[in-house]
């Protein structure tokens, strides 16, 4: 990710923009800088406020096709630098319009190739803006699945994934709906302020409809999060025996490791401990459970390992700022799938 805390975020408005791509993610990230200020509030740390740029190429307002108007606070032509940068879809076919938008792509590949570090998101068909622009030749995209023969026809230096609702290529990212581009903004909430943050946003915006961001994602890193195989491995270990009681100073010297420099090694590739790695899967797989089985809190707890229904209870609110209970009142269906 190309920040360490999100300062900045820029939604690009014109006139032919699907308005949902642009309210739902920027109502998400509203909601994580109020959660973040509370928190620092709460622990007497210094705080700011994430600035939100709503910039059209001239900074005019913009009549939307629902005859929705929204006043600008930028202009585009303007802006130097910003940590993220949104590009809604068009409302309906983008490629009637794409001859009205030759300035503002001109100011979007000047604004991404002068900010190599900049994280930018396409929205569905917003990614024809891109397209354009030649900034995608060579790169792995999406866009929504109506368009994307005709993308693919159009432009076939890009690497188009159809079956991919999120795709990653560096610094960019395309999304094939707008479900999937709030899946991308819980992913750079947690990148951008922190975990916590990240499933209390989650926690309020539908998490029935939400699925895992790995899920979804194709990266033309061969979908490799770093490049240590040892730890990769180990990965795969965890994962095979999530639920169990791993030793891990025995598991490290199975890898030929001492104890310091597995625990370094994989925090260096993982970002977490490798008991966090593994609280995360036991709390995900609780989650599935939780969704889709009648099964009670103590018997979830102990399929996924816990002995102590209390703690996983803590546990899991940690990760997901809400309790078990809380949780499946908000994603139960009706059906359940045999188990």
């Amino acid at each position: 990710m190309g920040f360490a805390a999100m300062q900045s975020v820029t939604f690009i408005l014109y006139p032919h923009m699907l308005t949902s791509s642009l309210t739902l993610p920027l109502e998400m990230l509203n909601a994580a800088d109020n959660f973040s200020r509370a928190q620092k509030r709460n622990s007497k740390q210094r705080k700011h406020k994430l600035t939100i740029h709503l910039a059209s190429q001239e900074g005019e307002s913009i009549e939307t096709q629902v005859g929705l108007s929204i006043q600008a606070n930028q202009s585009l032509r303007s802006l130097t630098t910003t940590d993220l940068l949104i590009i809604p879809g068009f409302w309906r076919s983008p490629f009637k319009h794409i001859k009205e938008y030759q300035q503002l792509i001109l100011t979007i590949e000047k604004l991404i190739r002068s900010n190599p570090n900049m994280m930018i998101c396409a929205v569905g068909t917003g990614s024809l803006l891109l397209a354009e622009s030649g900034i995608l030749d060579g790169k792995a995209a999406t866009t929504h699945w109506f368009y994307s023969e005709q993308m693919k026809k159009q432009y076939p230096k890009i690497n188009w994934q159809k079956d991919h609702l999120i795709t990653q290529s560096g610094n960019i990212y395309c999304t094939g709906s707008v479900n999937s581009t709030a899946d991308l903004t819980i992913r750079f909430i947690e990148l951008g302020f922190n975990r916590t943050i990240a499933k209390q946003v989650e926690s309020q915006f539908s998490p029935e409809i939400r699925k895992d961001y790995d899920n979804q994602l194709f990266s033309d890193r061969l979908n490799q999060q770093h490049a240590d195989e040892l730890i990769a491995q180990v990965q795969a270990i965890i994962q095979q025996k999530y639920n169990e009681a791993i030793n891990y100073e025995k598991l490290a010297e199975s890898m030929n490791l001492n104890y310091r420099t597995f625990q370094r090694r994989f925090k260096n590739a993982c970002e977490l401990s490798p008991l966090q790695y593994q609280q995360i899967l036991r709390i995900d797989n609780a989650k599935m459970l939780l969704k889709e089985t009648n099964l009670n809190i103590q018997e979830v707890a102990e399929i996924v390992g816990f002995i102590d229904a209390s703690h996983f209870s803590r546990l899991f609110k940690r990760q997901t700022a809400q309790s078990p209970k809380d949780y499946r009142l908000a994603v139960k269906t009706k059906l359940f799938r045999p188990y």
